[in-house]
């Protein structure tokens, strides 16, 4: 009978206790204290429950990452001006407050130098506004009043691109330098509810709507829109984070208008379909990166749900045989 070694072209350690799974995976081991052959994978990342908003909220701002973000406006389903902060395990309510109460806005940046834009009360609004982890100020407005747009960067070098005001949709781009706002060039295609990640110089745009569900993804590069690969399912209304090169899209409405949790990650070149959220819902916010993610309230309901994403998923199993 041929052995492993034989097979493989090396022996099988022998470990005293299991090593981490990340740094293991691919590798076959003998733990001499279970007296079990163990084999570490990689699997398909996931979403898992995460703290509960205070207040439950849709087509809020947010920003950071998933162990320090924050989320600010939205509808509760009424207009509010609240701030929450989340720590990777729950929300605080932080004592500063939007100088506009607003939804439908737009946020970029970290947990505590975050940028807030555009959105509507009454009417739609251009106000942009910067938070240092204490307080909201008012800076330069957007050119043009809009909600519902896809924005990405950081709080002073950031991209507000489409949206609706409410109506038409908007092909519009604009760039913040840190005190005001530059139009440039504009999406190739108008849209409102798309979603957004990356930074100013490698920006990604992806779903819409205008008028139905739009599955097209736009790269920038700090001055031009490329078209990049389409969503395996058209939506709007999603959440959005990571990188250009490693994105991701999760929950949405369908062209059917069906709410969905689908999730889908993109490579630079083409989405494909991972996990899907416990929870189906749309005006969803997202904040993080491809491997550590969190997406938090939404709608039906004004939303008090986070939940975070992990990938890839690590685990130490047993080799059995039969």
């Amino acid at each position: 009978m041929a052995t492993y070694k034989g097979i493989q072209g090396y022996t099988v350690q022998k470990l005293s206790s299991d090593p981490t799974a990340s740094e293991a995976a691919g590798q076959l081991w003998y733990n001499s204290a279970s007296g079990k052959f163990k084999i570490a994978t990689e699997g398909a990342g996931a979403w898992a429950s995460g703290g509960t908003l205070n207040t439950g909220r849709e087509g809020t701002g947010a920003a950071g990452i998933q162990t320090a973000a924050s989320v600010f406006g939205g509808a509760t389903p009424g207009a509010t001006d609240a701030t929450e902060k989340y720590d990777g395990t729950s929300w605080t309510t932080s004592p500063a407050t939007l100088t506009t109460a607003r939804l439908q806005l737009s946020g970029v940046g970290t947990q505590d130098a975050a940028l807030a834009f555009g959105g509507s009360g009454v009417p739609v609004g251009d106000l942009t506004e910067t938070f240092n982890g204490t307080t909201w100020t008012e800076v330069g407005d957007l050119n043009t009043s809009r909600r519902n747009m896809a924005g990405f960067g950081i709080q002073t070098a950031a991209v507000a691109a489409r949206g609706e005001s409410p109506s038409p949709s908007h092909a519009e781009v604009e760039e913040w330098d840190g005190t005001s706002w530059t139009e440039v060039t504009a999406v190739p295609v108008a849209a409102t509810q798309p979603a957004g990640c990356g930074i100013l110089t490698a920006g990604l745009i992806f779903g819409g709507y205008d008028p139905v569900a739009k599955d097209e993804t736009f790269e920038y590069d700090g001055t031009s829109w490329t078209a990049g690969g389409a969503l395996n399912s058209a939506r709007h209304a999603l959440a959005g984070f990571g990188t250009q090169s490693v994105g991701q899209a999760a929950g949405g409405q369908l062209a059917s208008f069906a709410r969905t949790g689908l999730t889908e990650q993109y490579d630079g070149t083409s989405w494909t379909e991972v996990a899907d959220l416990a929870t189906s819902r749309d005006f969803v916010a997202g904040v993080g990166t491809t491997s550590a993610g969190l997406a938090i309230g939404g709608q039906p309901g004004a939303k008090d749900i986070t939940e975070e994403w992990t990938d890839p998923v690590y685990t130490n199993k047993t080799v059995t045989v039969s």
